[in-house]
């Protein structure tokens, strides 16, 4: 790959007709998820802001079916996420539930999205509810919602704030837990009509029900006994009565605890539950089984790789331009990795990612026995997996010298031709470039960051798949950004010297399938560590129930399910790391604008508020 490759017209016109199908492919999935989440025009969504009785601001997604108004107000759900999520992961939920004549507020709570930070735990005003208990009294003042029927569920953490609101307030007609179980202070008579879907496979059943096997167990303990008032009633059928509010259920999928939030059965279970408990107009009823919300959520997905993909036309195009020409160069021909060597660098990544929940554990002890890390870095989920990525990389980096000193500079190679240094006898970086590969990877990142930000402000719809992967910053989590990108940033490029120092294969007979077979020998250098590990946690658990790493009070789990985001960004960044390689021959391009796309990723999506384990 060359210069006169990247300046030959006809490659240009062709990364141009690129660029503009993925530009309509991202226009086209925004469009559709919007209308999705509108139900094509027949339900109204905004977005609300409001506070908390501390003042705490709220953001939340109001769902207003065009059949509710004053004069016939519609009954109202407040839908709360769980704990490493924001408002959008309530959308497949709430979506099914307002086209059937429900409002629905699905809320960011306090911590997450673009609601405000909470304050300490130990405080007399903390909201244990994060915004829950504010948003059903928001609700009930809106004038098209009858304040006489309103329900409250949520998923995980979510739940138990919507179990603690409904514990305390009579009037709620109606609770819905999903991926948590009921206490010992449920009682036949409250809270009002509960409705319990907790995932056969569920990680966290033992913390949240204190059973091994819920189907053959949860039925018989002392909580069942006392919310439903009788002794072993059956899973999957209904007691009490919906008038007098002491109807019980719970109905218990064959999923895991994120599958809660997207299963179509389960969302099914809800909508029934939810028509006879708060029975909105019957003329709004649709088969619950007719779903449409997989259309949002695999639409947002399209429209994020569409964004992703575009970086790379569009970057080839900006190279070729005068400013960013100076970038241009051919990837050292003095260096090739062996089958063999490629096989053990690997295994040796793989070992030390492998690191990662006893590394968290590490991190974890400190903050509680030495030192609150919260203070200086208060995102405490992105601490962890920064921790484990930096030692990852500073490991690598000791071994990465160690190897270049005794096997690589011995047989000839030098710096140059692993692409880090711009001179072949010692590490030199020349400034001018980069500074343009800075300003570059920057122009690239505020591009993708406009389009999210449009699609948002516009159509009210991000970028994410089942997780949260991107949202526009608010300032405090601008401040975030800063916080954590130089610290990501030492990691990519440390990543960038493995990749493409020293597992770097020879080249084949194109520049396109070079491209394609680096970037492959890349993501399974990074991924396959992660599948396996993963593969480790979820096959015993899907074949006898035993949970590998679960951790004290379930710690383990938390990070455990978290490594399904970092695996989907891991795979993503290597790509975009290899291509800009190929065509600069340096690591560095590539390692600026992964590092900020993640840091906004981790910025935007990742939660601002205690642990809770």
């Amino acid at each position: 790959m060359n210069r006169d490759f990247v300046l030959d017209p006809a490659h240009r016109r062709r990364a141009l007709y690129v660029l503009a199908a993925c530009l309509a492919v991202l226009a086209a999935a925004v469009i559709l998820a919007s209308q999705a989440q509108r139900d094509f025009g027949r339900v109204r969504v905004t977005d609300a802001d409001y506070a908390n009785a501390g003042g705490i601001p709220i953001r939340a997604k109001l769902y207003k079916p065009l059949s509710a108004g004053r004069e016939c107000p519609a009954p109202g759900v407040v839908y709360i996420h769980g704990y490493q999520n924001n408002r959008e992961t309530g959308d497949a939920y709430a979506i099914e539930i307002a086209r059937r004549g429900f409002v629905v507020l699905n809320i960011d709570a306090i911590g997450r999205g673009h609601s405000g930070i909470p304050g300490e735990p130990t405080t007399a005003d903390f909201d244990r509810t994060y915004g829950g208990q504010a948003s059903v009294a928001y609700l009930r003042s809106l004038p098209f919602v009858d304040p006489g029927r309103v329900g409250v569920l949520g998923h995980s953490l979510g739940a138990e704030m919507a179990y603690l609101v409904a514990l305390r307030d009579s009037t709620l007609k109606a609770l819905v837990l999903t991926g948590y179980a009921y206490t010992l202070e449920a009682t036949p008579a409250q809270p009002k009509n509960m409705l319990m879907i907790i995932g056969k496979y569920d990680e966290f059943r033992k913390r949240m029900t204190g059973t091994r096997d819920i189907e053959r167990e949860w039925m018989g303990t002392e909580r069942t006994r006392r919310a439903f008032g009788i002794d072993r009633p059956e899973l999957g059928k209904t007691y009490g009565d919906f008038a007098a509010g002491t109807a019980r259920r719970v109905f218990v999928p064959p999923i895991t605890h994120v599958h809660e939030s997207h299963h179509p059965g389960a969302i099914a279970e809800t909508l029934l539950w939810l028509r006879a408990a708060l029975t909105p107009p019957e003329g709004d009823w649709i088969d619950p089984h007719r779903q449409i919300w997989p259309v949002k959520e695999f639409s947002t997905l399209v429209a994020m790789l569409a964004g992703f993909a575009l970086l790379l036309p569009l970057g080839f195009l900006l190279l070729g331009t005068r400013p960013f020409r100076p970038l241009l160069a051919r990837p050292s021909d003095g260096y090739a990795c062996p089958p063999r060597d490629y096989r053990r660098f690997v295994a040796v990544n793989g070992v030390l990612m492998w690191l990662y929940l006893p590394l968290i554990l590490v991190l974890f002890g400190v903050h509680k026995y030495l030192v609150r890390i919260d203070g200086a870095f208060p995102m405490m989920m992105v601490n962890a997996i920064v921790w484990w990525f930096l030692w990852v990389n500073v490991i690598g980096f000791v071994l990465f010298r160690r190897w270049f000193a005794r096997q690589a500079a011995p047989r000839g190679v030098s710096l140059l031709d692993l692409g880090i240094s711009d001179q072949a006898g010692a590490l030199r970086v020349d400034a001018g470039r980069l500074g343009r590969a800075a300003l570059l990877a920057a122009g690239l990142f505020f591009c993708m960051y406009f389009l999210e930000y449009l699609a948002e402000k516009v159509f009210l719809v991000n970028f994410r798949f089942v997780w949260p992967f991107f949202n526009d910053l608010t300032p405090y989590r601008w401040r975030m950004f800063l916080l954590y990108l130089p610290w990501i940033l030492v990691c990519f490029l440390q990543t960038g010297v493995f990749l493409h120092g020293q597992l770097r294969r020879a080249p084949r007979t194109t520049p396109m399938r070079t491209f394609s077979g680096r970037s492959w020998d890349s993501v399974v250098a990074l991924c396959l560590p992660v599948v396996l590990f993963l593969a480790v946690q979820y096959i015993p658990l899907f074949t006898t129930g035993f949970i590998p790493f679960e951790g004290p009070n379930g710690l383990f789990v938390v990070f455990v399910i978290n490594l399904f985001h970092i695996l989907a960004l891991l795979a993503i960044t290597a790509v975009i790391s290899t291509w800009f390689f190929e065509w600069t021959g340096r690591i560095y391009l590539g390692a600026i604008l992964n590092a900020l796309l993640v840091a906004w990723s981790f910025a935007a999506s990742q939660v601002i508020a205690p642990i809770p384990v």
